[in-house]
């Protein structure tokens, strides 16, 4: 088995450079025995030749080594994790500084390790059928579930291609971290699934009004609430308007306009809309809206049918204008119809029988004329409040 640690490929290199080297120096004593031996050249030439191919060879070889070198540099200091692995044993063969510091492992660690090692244990086999399909050449790049050493698991986007490193066949990976994207893209997709399911779930009307182009997308309850197909409502503004009583138009424009303008983010406001048959209903109007640059771009929200709650409300005014006036009934009943009453009984109480008084008998007459009027009088008032209470007009 296989076990590089981390001056492995330094070590592969030095011990390239040396055996080419050891190779040209060779090559340069034969190239000098045989001008000197067969082709009978001067010695001047012959060693002059021989020491312009040597240089040429040297200056070959270490410029070769040079740009390793210098493709070593690139790799290990480059700011994204980047690894290479052998195909078929899958163990890392090299893996640059951003890989270490991003998953937490040293460089001999990860040189004893094979990818499987960074993967959550659940995605293992599908990571060998990837590899089988993939290992053949071809270019890839894919979104994959990986593990640091502390055990957290993060998303990474990975690029592959094949290679060859220290004479084996390899893929050379280079992994993107976008965690960040991939739960902010799962957020967004979960709260898509609760927009739509509450948008099922509701009776109200959903709206969700683009404010920079005037258009609106509506749930079903446009149309099962006041009759209007969704696809008849897509600018908002225009269709808003002309369906608003005329009555509320003016206020609710004027209220529109001063909640855009103002940077508010919650707008909520009660009015008459009319509906596909022609009758106009109660709503109430709820929204959030969204500001980029102290401009409303984005308004999200509902429209409720609020018409059954203004009939109870009627009803509870009623009875409690009912109560009021029963009320005061009760108090006409014990106040003002008592003076009257008691005067009456007092009067006929004070009557000279034998009729010999004509004087005070016409007197006590006329008190008993006046508070007869006053029970009269009372006694309408109470007509009156019974006739309001059964109107419903009671003020």
């Amino acid at each position: 088995m296989l076990n590089f640690d981390e001056n492995a490929a330094m070590r592969y290199s030095s011990l390239r450079l040396a055996g080419v080297c050891f190779a040209g120096v060779t090559l340069w004593l034969f190239l000098l025995y045989f001008v000197s031996e067969f082709l009978r050249w001067p010695v001047w030439l012959s060693y002059g030749v021989c020491a312009f191919a040597g240089a040429a060879l040297l200056y070959y070889i270490l410029h070769r080594h040079l740009h390793a070198l210098q493709y070593q540099r690139l790799f290990n200091k480059h700011p994204i994790p980047m690894w290479i692995y052998q195909c078929g044993s899958l163990r890392f063969l090299a893996v640059n500084d951003a890989a270490i510091e991003k998953y937490g492992y040293t460089r001999r660690e990860f040189l004893n390790m094979t990818i499987k090692d960074i993967r959550d244990p659940l995605e293992v086999d599908r990571l060998i059928e990837n590899i089988r399909k993939r290992c053949t050449g071809a270019n890839y790049r894919g979104i994959w579930k990986h593990r640091k050493k502390n055990g957290i698991d993060f998303y990474t986007e990975l690029y592959a291609h094949d290679g060859t490193y220290m004479g084996f066949k390899t893929r050379i990976i280079m992994a993107v971290d976008v965690d960040e994207q991939v739960r902010e893209s799962h957020e967004a997709r979960e709260l898509g699934i609760r927009y739509d399911l509450l948008a099922k779930a509701t009776k109200d009307a959903i709206y969700d009004w683009d404010i920079v182009n005037d258009t609106v997308t509506w749930n079903h309850g446009l149309y099962t609430l006041f009759g209007h197909q969704p696809n008849d409502a897509t600018n908002m503004r225009d269709w808003w308007e002309r369906r608003l009583h005329p009555e509320d138009k003016a206020h609710m424009l004027s209220r529109l306009q001063q909640q855009l303008n103002s940077g508010a983010m919650h707008y909520e406001e009660r009015y008459r809309l009319l509906c596909a048959n022609g009758r106009y209903k109660n709503v109430l109007c709820r929204g959030y809206m969204v500001h980029v640059n102290n401009s409303a771009i984005r308004m999200i929200g509902l429209i409720q049918d609020i018409d059954h709650i203004m009939e109870k409300q009627q009803i509870i005014q009623q009875l409690q204008d009912q109560h009021k006036g029963l009320r005061e009934i009760a108090w006409i009943n014990s106040h003002e119809i008592r003076k009257p009453v008691v005067s009456i009984l007092g009067i006929t109480r004070l009557f000279d029988r034998s009729n010999e008084n004509r004087s005070l008998n016409n007197q006590l007459i006329e008190w008993l004329y006046t508070s007869t009027s006053e029970l009269d009088e009372i006694i309408h008032k109470l007509e009156e409040k019974v006739r309001e209470i059964e109107n419903g007009n009671h003020n």
